[in-house]
């Protein structure tokens, strides 16, 4: 534990020397619009499951240096970012959650750094840009994730382009770095060789105009999965208030010679079907689903309830390894999905400013139940689940220091199941603490 900590203190005092560099002495940089800033995130998870003997938990601190350049010539950008997570103190089995997995059973390593972005960024006059390299992406079916110590990053090519209220963008991506560890990697099932996945690509568009936003998308991972989404939402602007409706429908859809038995082995129970093959058997997937929403917001209040419905199960990850991006807004917080076959799920939540209390803070608070899950195979005759989650996400923007600020996010999730429901999780409580420091030069 010294050891580690000593490491720690030693990565942050390099990290300090850095920053006390005047913030307004001369710097040569490409173009006087350049950016560069130092992200500090200290972080911590524990994780309390039914069975004991699978707690863990870990708190570690990751390490962003991130630049960008202004565009020369009015043309092309420049960015680059490198990421460094430490292990601060880990327990039980917490490999692959913030790190990678270590020299012993269980344990993790000790450190890792990486380029987690280079890129080239080209202007497309002022309404649109293309970006290759790797990058952060952030769509409706396709994003990194911002839970861990640092994003999980994509190596492509992104590109947008703006036409009055409409925003057309598109992306093809041929390799992934995860957010535990160093690597970049090329895509694959959970039942492939790495590589089989050739690509990740998709196009959408988004438009507002008023009080309206639509939104659609189209993604395939070749060769093995495609989806498609369609979102529309309304503001409604009352009395001193504001009510937000939405609703959203959402396909998944086996499309290729990949998608096998096991091909995606957390949520589907397709290795129960008869005569089925793990890694063999043809698979399918037709998901569908939909969902209602609505959001009022008046003074230092929220309040908001949703609906799901899932016909056949609904895929979240777009690939092995992939954490997903859920569109739906009752999806629990950390862990499941809550898109299995025929499931119906109902949310309650409540939010509250409390600035009176101190400037900044906020709290919100959930409610979240799915009931008559089935196995995605064989139906109700092979098993039925119920879930449901409540959850508290807690969040200070300190007033008096730029750039800090810190959250705590505590999910309970329990089940009722009898058979085979793979999307089903075992109970757990998770408690994540979040410190956050954003130095900007």
């Amino acid at each position: 534990m010294a050891h580690r900590v000593s490491k720690l203190l030693a990565a942050t005092g390099a990290v300090l020397t850095c920053i006390s560099i005047p913030s307004y002495a001369a710097v040569n940089g490409l173009t006087e619009q350049d950016e560069f800033n130092i992200k500090l995130r200290s972080i911590y998870f524990d994780r309390d499951y039914d069975n004991d003997a699978s707690d863990d938990s870990t708190f570690a601190q990751g390490i962003e240096l991130n630049y960008t350049s202004g565009y020369i010539n009015d043309l092309l950008s420049v960015g680059v970012s490198t990421y460094t997570v430490m292990n601060i103190n880990s327990t039980g089995s917490a490999a692959g959650n913030i790190l990678p997995a270590g020299n012993e059973s269980g344990g993790v390593d000790d450190s890792f750094s990486k380029f987690g972005q280079y890129f080239l960024d080209f202007k497309l006059g002022k309404n649109g840009h293309v970006k290759v390299g790797g990058q952060k992406t952030r769509s409706m079916l396709l994003k990194s994730s911002g839970s861990r110590a640092i994003p999980n990053t994509f190596r492509g090519v992104f590109g947008d382009y703006k036409i009055g209220n409409t925003k057309l963008y598109g992306y093809v991506y041929d390799k992934w770095s995860r957010r535990h560890d160093e690597r970049w990697e090329d895509f694959s099932t959970d039942q492939s060789a790495p590589g089989a996945i050739s690509v990740i690509w998709g196009i959408g568009a988004t438009h507002k105009k008023d009080d309206i936003t639509l939104e659609a998308e189209y993604l395939n991972s070749h060769n093995y999965l495609s989806k498609m989404g369609l979102k529309i939402s309304y503001d409604i602007k009352l009395e001193q208030s504001k009510l937000t409706l939405s609703t959203g429908i959402f396909t998944s859809q086996d499309d290729g010679d990949l998608f096998v038995t096991g091909a995606e082995s957390g949520d589907l129970d397709d290795e129960d079907a008869p005569g089925a093959l793990t890694g063999l058997t043809k698979s399918e997937n037709d998901g569908f689903a939909y969902y209602l929403d609505a959001d009022w917001k008046k003074d230092i209040w929220s309040v908001g309830a949703a609906f799901t419905k899932v016909s056949d199960a609904w895929i979240e990850d777009n690939f092995s390894g992939d954490h997903g991006t859920n569109p739906f807004p009752t999806r629990s917080l950390i862990g499941a999905d809550l898109t299995n076959q025929n499931e119906a799920t109902w949310q309650a939540r409540f939010g509250i400013d409390l600035k009176a209390v101190s400037p900044g803070l906020t709290t919100k608070f959930y409610y979240t139940s799915g009931s008559d899950a089935e196995n995605s195979a064989l139906g109700k005759l092979a098993g039925t689940a119920d879930e449901k989650y409540w959850a508290v996400d807690t969040r200070y923007k300190v007033e008096k220091i730029k750039g800090l600020s810190l959250r705590w996010l505590f999910v309970d999730y329990t089940t009722e199941k009898s058979g085979s429901v793979d999307g089903v999780k075992g109970d757990r409580a998770d408690h994540r603490v979040y410190l956050d420091y954003t130095i900007k030069f």
